[in-house]
């Protein structure tokens, strides 16, 4: 009757593969590989029934003896009564032991806590009993009448994935645009949800037909207690790793979307703490994730949380320097002591910090060179660039000039430069001068500064210095230099062209 019925619905293919209109179009590389899979499982379930059948005696072939030395030692225990309440003691104990062991608290698995294990153990004897209750498989009308049906309806659930996976694409980029934000990682979130999908569609259409046409290689295959264990552990894995991915990038979303609407002032500091949060996230995350898989697949992870207790306790004694340098750069980062993008002084080091890490930050000077330095080994942190910036400029003139003009000439300078459009934006207040700060060898010390926007005042410095050196030209205020005055004297013939009293000291 199976080799009739694999007939009659091969038969009933091939007319469906015939026919036009749209669904049949869309069915045919689907009906196929179905077929083929169907009538091979149906071949080996008749050759493995004709072996069986062929070997009656061959199920028992495996049965174990019993050894009659263990009997007879069995027996002797029995007999002694010393043994005998021995061996009942050690009975008493194991049994002891192991309602300890069931009865030590274990954390439940996650698909069972929130109750997806039991709804799809619910769902899947359902179908079942769905298909034993309608009997599908009573008369060859029914069969074909039942494949034409799960045929049709496997297809359309593949169009309605299909479509499905384009609407959320969509809906993916008009969130993209709409936030901002590059979500290309939600396109390969997609293409395996459809994989996944369409193999369980698959699965279905095959263990349906495998029922209907009475097929016991598929009932054998689908229906054994190893391959139920099997899909269950692959669907609970399957289940968190989706439900993972699902919780993180919606974390990082959120933190993306939450960085970029800072205003101008805070993105330096965004784009410090961004890397370190989603670093930070990203341990946590990958830790319980790992805890919960392994409680899926039947792990008690009670003694792992325990023996890692133990494991950070001498981590943090063997790993001190690391420790610290952890604590120090979550606190340097935590009060916003510097920014990506500050230049600042670290560790004797100065630098434009360029990358910041929950133990090390990493700078460049202007010759180009990289610093790395660890967060233990910094003790003083110089920023030359939080919130504003000075210039800070020692004017020096020489004795003849008055001071008064001077000043007079900077303040013009001052003014001009504020009205420039290229640097006028980076100054934010008018030139302040201290005063004439000191008396040197040559010159009249006349301290000022500019105050800027953050890393703007040596390109503000530079301008103005180069405007000051041209309106002091203009003015005629002289600024001193080292010069050196060299006076020749003229010798006697009698001294050998020396003066005079060079040549006395000779002579002595």
């Amino acid at each position: 009757m199976d080799c009739l019925s694999i007939f009659w619905g091969m038969a009933i293919g091939g007319v469906v593969f015939q026919g036009k209109g749209f669904i049949v179009v869309r069915m045919k590389k689907f009906i196929l590989p179905v077929l083929s899979f169907v009538i091979c499982l149906g071949l080996l379930s008749f050759a493995g029934t004709s072996a069986r059948a062929a070997d009656p005696a061959g199920e028992t072939s495996g049965e174990q003896s019993v050894d009659k030395k263990d009997v007879s030692r069995l027996i002797d225990t029995l007999e002694n009564d010393q043994s005998r309440a021995e061996f009942i003691s050690d009975l008493k104990l194991l049994v002891e032991q192991q309602k300890m062991e069931e009865a030590a608290p274990a954390l439940a698995p996650f698909t069972e806590a929130i109750g997806v294990r039991e709804g799809v153990s619910n769902v899947v004897r359902e179908y079942e009993t769905f298909l034993d209750k309608n009997n599908l498989s009573s008369s060859l009308v029914h069969q074909l009448a039942g494949s034409a049906v799960v045929l049709l309806v496997a297809s359309g659930f593949f169009l309605g994935v299909r479509q499905m996976s384009r609407k959320i694409l969509r809906m993916v980029e008009r969130i993209s645009q709409k936030v901002g934000l590059r979500l290309s990682r939600f396109n390969v979130y997609t293409n395996v949800l459809q994989m996944l999908l369409k193999l369980l569609i698959s699965g279905m259409a095959v263990y349906t037909l495998g029922k209907i046409w009475s097929i016991a290689a598929i009932d054998h295959i689908f229906e054994s207690d190893q391959m139920r264990a099997t899909l269950g552990t692959v669907f609970t894995v399957l289940f968190v790793a989706f439900f993972a991915a699902l919780i993180w990038e919606a974390v990082g979303l959120y933190l993306s979307y939450i960085f970029k609407k800072a205003d101008d002032r805070n993105q330096t500091r965004a784009k410090t703490l961004l890397p370190i949060v989603r670093n930070v996230v990203l341990i946590v995350f990958a830790v319980m994730f790992g805890l919960v898989l392994l409680s899926e697949v039947g792990i008690n992870v009670t003694p792992l949380l325990a023996g890692a207790g133990v494991i950070g306790v001498a981590f943090g004694f063997g790993a001190q320097t690391m420790v610290k340098d952890f604590l120090s750069g979550f606190t340097i980062v935590l009060e916003d002591l510097v920014r990506v993008g500050d230049v600042a002084t670290l560790g004797g080091y100065t630098g434009v910090i360029e990358r910041i890490t929950l133990r090390k930050v990493q700078m460049r000077d202007m010759a180009g060179i990289v610093y790395t330095i660890p967060f233990s080994e910094i003790t003083t942190i110089q920023n030359l660039t939080k919130d504003y910036s000075y210039y800070v400029m020692d004017i020096g003139v020489t004795y003849n000039v008055d001071t008064d003009r001077v000043v007079e000439v900077l303040k013009e300078v001052d003014a001009e430069l504020r009205t420039d459009p290229e640097h006028g934006p980076f100054i934010l207040e008018p030139l302040e001068i201290l005063g004439l700060d000191r008396f040197a060898d040559s010159a009249v010390v006349i301290k000022a500064r500019i105050k800027t926007l953050p890393i703007r005042q040596w390109y503000v410095g530079r301008e103005f210095n180069r405007r000051m050196k041209h309106a002091f030209d203009k003015a005629g205020i002289e600024i001193p230099f080292p010069q050196r005055t060299v006076t020749v004297v003229q010798g006697s013939a009698n001294n050998n062209g020396l003066p005079e009293a060079i040549a006395q000291v000779t002579a002595d």
